[in-house]
Order: C-alpha cells, then structure tokens, then sequence
C-alpha cells in the first residue's frame, strides 16, 4: 500500500513538473519563398538573445515554434539564411499566452511580416506605424549631422541641428507617453515607456505609471519603469 501510495506522489509531481514546463505560447506561419534555412524564437535572458525553439527549412515554408510565458513579453523572429546579415533578419514583436501567427516572405522577412493574434503586438504595430515620421525626421538630423565638414560645420548650423532634435525628442517622448496611457491597462504600455520615453521628465512619467492597474505596474516591463523613474528622480 505504501509503494502504491509513493509512486502515486511521484506521478503526481512528474505530472506537475510537465505542466510546469508546457508551452502556453505558439506561433505559426509562413516564409514565403525560403527553401533552406532555419528560423529561431529568441528571447532576452540576462542582456543575451537566447534561443528558445526553432525550425529547419528544408523545401517547406511552413513553421510552428512554441514557448513558455509567465507573461506578455518581448520575443524574436530570427531567420538564419546564411546571407551575412544577420541582424536584418530578426524581428522584434509581443507575445503573449496565445496562439500567433506571422507571415512574411523570403526576401523581405522584416518588412513584410504581418503578425496576428496578439493584442499587446496588434497595439505595438499601430504605435510603430504612427512614429514613421519622427523616425524619418530623425534619420535626416543623423545624416545632415554626418555630413558636415569642419568647414560646414558652423556654430549656427550645430545650434539649428541641436534644436531640430530637442524638438524631434519632445514629440517622440510626448507620442510614447500619450500611447502609453491610452493602453495603460496592457504590458506594451510600460514597455513604450522604457524603451521610447526614458528621456521624459520623471514625475509625468509616474503619473502615467500610478494610472496603470497592479498587475502592469508588476509585471517585467512595469518595475523597470518604477526602476527607471525612482532613478530619474534621484537626478533631479
């Protein structure tokens, strides 16, 4: 009776470590076009791109990689085609407890990719969207900026380039912070913050911190913001 009782337990706790270790989060797709190769979903682990499951093409397009989520978070698409650019293969995106799909081609994987299935990515991708004019103001402060000689390179035209990103970093902090308190109530909110406003001033940025609901402010993204701001306002 005991060994019955025993091995009982030891089912039981073989059983909750598999729960514990299944995936509550897949994604599937398509790369239209690819007919060797091989794709990895990767997340950050102490700073590091870590590989959390993959697939090999091998003259299929089709993929279904899965992972295991406490919550919503940053993950990565990085398709490995040998073609020596690696970092332009790699997409950024939310995941969260779901089933996502992502297509996108061959050829174009970052630009053509069109996820689904995800309110946190649904969220990301309009915010992204709407900052391609700031991004596009941006990338032409960078290049007026390096194309400047000692020659060209006047106080005027510094002073002129200086207020042109004080500016453009005004917009891109505002944008993030109004998005973010819009969906204050999903993880991309304090994620928008850290990544995207960091620069604002402290005490707006707990304003909109203190609005979000308990189970935000404690996730990963949320108290990196509380980090972020507690720090900022040390600096004050």
């Amino acid at each position: 009776m005991k060994k019955v009782f025993f091995l009982l337990i030891a089912i039981t706790l073989i059983a909750s470590c598999s729960d514990s270790n299944s995936s509550n989060f897949s994604i599937s797709g398509t790369v239209d076009g690819i007919k060797v190769g091989k794709i990895f979903l990767q997340r950050l682990q102490d700073s590091t791109l870590v590989n959390v499951d993959s697939v090999v093409f091998d003259g299929e397009s089709d993929f279904n990689l899965k992972a295991s989520l406490s919550q919503p978070e940053i993950m990565y698409l990085h398709l490995d085609v040998k073609d020596g650019t690696e970092f332009n293969d790699r997409l950024l995106f939310f995941a969260e407890d779901t089933t996502m799909t992502m297509n996108s081609t061959w050829d174009n994987f970052v630009n053509d990719a069109a996820f689904s299935g995800s309110k946190n990515q649904d969220i990301y991708a309009t915010y992204l969207k709407n900052s391609k004019k700031l991004n596009v103001v941006y990338t032409d402060l960078v290049k007026r900026s390096m194309s400047l000689t000692d020659e060209t390179r006047t106080l005027a035209v510094t002073d002129s380039i200086n207020t042109a990103y004080d500016r453009y970093l005004r917009k891109k902090v505002l944008h993030a912070i109004n998005y973010a308190q819009l969906h204050n109530d999903k993880v991309v909110a304090p994620y928008l913050l850290v990544s995207e406003a960091s620069e604002a001033n402290p005490i707006l940025l707990d304003s909109v911190y203190r609005s979000m609901p308990k189970k935000i402010q404690t996730t990963v993204y949320g108290k990196q913001l509380s980090e972020l701001i507690n720090n900022a306002k040390d600096n004050l």
